[in-house]
């Protein structure tokens, strides 16, 4: 993205820094209406939009009203719904904001008017689209307020740092911000170029945030992934005031030889939905500790590096170039492309073609994403009539994908208990498919990297990964899924993706389960040929055991055509408002062990 872009960009963040929705707690104030009306812009009819008329009026909607000047800041507030793309509000023709993303809830927005826009006498308001005018919204119930937004809000600074315990640097981090009661509080004027922030939310891409908060008793959290611990600090922020808090965070998970990737990362900006700009999506990234980062909106390839070189973010994690390649009958990740390269075919309905076609354009790594959605019977798994007993398809479909994405972080419709039979019957096939782990993020609230691979390395230095190596490890199923714990395996030494013939009826398979200090593992189960060959206790603790770490060898007896062994590690889910889950547990998966004869 060219740095005018970034520039116009932060222009209007900073013009719509306390843009926030309905939780603040405003003080008593004759704020005046000027439309009660809900208006429905676009080109479609809504007939499930009740507050507004089903038929649309084209952009832009015009408010002229009559007032003073404004000589100091004023509040604007402005009700919308459905609002996926950019649309600016506009004062006598000046872009002060941009209506705050709110997929489908009718939601509403505060929006710092500058000194000097509102003149005397009268004025136009304006809603226009900015460059999808085929987006349709709902919005109105305007009220101007003649007060500031601090003010109005009883606001108190707050400057956040997040240090790492080891270095005592700043780090890369997400803040999070609760009230007494546990809800998210919302944080005003803390957007800049390296945050992203959300109610309840600041991410900073440099470990340091300036937060205005409402007045009153709260817990300000610091956290960076599923690798390092989580401090909290209880804090009284008091109108009209600066505090300052400091949080330290440790490295309590050792991945030395391993990277953490996420194979399934989206943005508003390229993807069209979900509500994280691509800059706010790297400054997630950081904040979460990934360190191969694969960009896979829909049907688009998108290159973060130009941009993260412009937010200086480029010590944190390697950037990839993907795409999900979006079809009617299933969704599939590949990886790498050339950014400037068209863009695999989506229309092919039949997947050995489709997967070429996708090679053909220089992918690598081809995954099948979320097998088992949509729900209600319309995945593509069972629209092919796929036999879980068998592993083959009613349409003879042939699968020749890479990966299959077993964790979805961001899809609790289909758990991972879902996908699972249909892996276990396809390796029954003799058909050694890669499972890989990832968060699907099309938000900034939705952990990116909560679901994630971990992949082998030769460095541990997130900048100087070697993308052909990672790509070769997924292929050989060398990689392990995570979700909160992270798990391998050896059975008589021999690692995941290896093949091994055993000199008896009996081996030792050895599992170590790794996991930060706020994750609960509970069991692990050895599963032979889809059959739970033996379970074992990981909260009851085991000589060598850490509050991180667990290491369990457990004896096998195999039967004489056996053909591999996966590791399943379950957890329980984790309730700290900083890493919210939507799925019922914490796991690690580990790919095969091949067993030869």
């Amino acid at each position: 993205m060219a740095s005018g872009a970034l520039f116009v960009r932060l222009t209007v963040a900073a013009a719509s820094l306390g843009a926030l929705l309905l939780a603040a707690r405003l003080s008593p104030d004759d704020g005046r209406t000027l439309d009660a009306t809900m208006h429905h812009l676009g080109d479609d009819r809504t007939p499930d939009w009740k507050e507004a008329p089903e038929e649309p009026t084209a952009p832009p909607l015009e408010i002229p009203f009559e007032s003073a000047a404004n000589a100091g800041e004023w509040l604007l507030e402005v009700s919308a719904r459905d609002v996926d793309n950019q649309w600016a509000l506009a004062l006598n023709g000046v872009e002060f904001a941009r209506l705050r993303p709110t997929n489908d809830e009718l939601r509403v927005g505060r929006y710092p008017v500058p000194p000097g826009l509102v003149k005397a006498g009268r004025n136009v308001l304006a809603v226009r689209a900015v460059d999808q005018p085929k987006d349709d919204i709902t919005v109105g119930r305007i009220v101007l307020h003649e007060r500031s937004l601090r003010e109005l809000a009883q606001l108190g600074r707050v400057e956040v740092t997040v240090l790492d315990a080891e270095t005592k640097q700043p780090i890369p981090a997400r803040i999070t911000v609760v009230d007494a009661a546990g809800a998210p509080l919302e944080l005003f004027y803390a957007e800049r170029p390296l945050a992203a922030v959300r109610p309840g939310i600041a991410y900073t891409g440099d470990g340091v945030a300036t937060l205005e908060i409402p007045a009153g008793a709260c817990t300000l959290w610091a956290s960076r992934g599923m690798e390092w611990s989580a401090a909290k600090v209880e804090h009284v922020v008091v109108f009209g005031e600066t505090s300052k808090v400091e949080l330290s965070i440790r490295r309590e998970v050792d991945t030395r030889g391993w990277v953490a990737a996420d194979t399934h990362v989206h943005t508003l900006t390229y993807s069209g939905h979900g509500d994280a700009s691509v800059e706010e999506r790297l400054v997630t990234l950081a904040g979460e500790g990934i360190e191969l980062a694969i960009a896979t909106d829909h049907n688009h390839q998108t290159d973060y590096r130009p941009l993260q070189r412009a937010l200086a973010l480029n010590a944190w994690f390697t950037p990839v170039v993907g795409n999900e390649v979006t079809t009617d009958n299933g969704h599939m990740n590949a990886f790498p492309f050339d950014p400037s390269a068209p863009v695999p075919e989506s229309k092919v309905t039949d997947w050995k073609a489709l997967v070429a076609g996708i090679r053909a354009k220089g992918a690598k790594v081809v995954i099948l994403n979320h097998p088992r959605w949509p729900e209600g019977g319309k995945d593509p798994l069972t629209n092919f009539g796929f036999d879980e007993s068998t592993g083959l398809n009613a349409a003879g479909q042939e699968f020749t994908f890479d990966c299959i994405e077993l964790v979805n972080s961001d899809c609790p419709t289909a758990p991972t208990n879902l996908v699972l039979p249909m892996w276990y019957a396809l390796l029954e096939r003799g058909l050694r498919f890669t499972a890989v782990g990832a968060s699907d993020s099309h938000a900034v609230g939705v952990v990116v990297g909560q679901g994630r691979t971990y992949v082998p390395s030769a460095t541990d230095d997130p900048t100087k990964l070697d993308v052909d190596a990672a790509c070769e490890a997924f292929k050989r199923g060398e990689v392990s899924v995570s979700l909160g714990m992270f798990a391998t395996i050896e059975v008589d030494g021999h690692r995941m993706g290896e093949s091994f013939t055993p000199r008896g009826d009996e081996v030792e398979a050895v599992v170590t389960v790794r996991h930060p200090s706020w994750v609960t593992p509970r069991t692990l189960e050895i599963v032979v040929d889809r059959t739970s060959a033996a379970t074992v206790r990981l909260d009851e603790p085991a000589t060598g055991d850490t509050p991180t770490l667990q290491v369990r060898r457990v004896r096998l007896k195999l039967a004489s055509d056996a053909n591999w062994i996966v590791a399943v590690a379950r957890g329980d889910k984790v309730s700290a408002p900083f890493w919210p889950m939507s799925v019922p547990e914490t796991m690690a998966i580990t790919n095969p062990v091949f067993v030869t004869r």
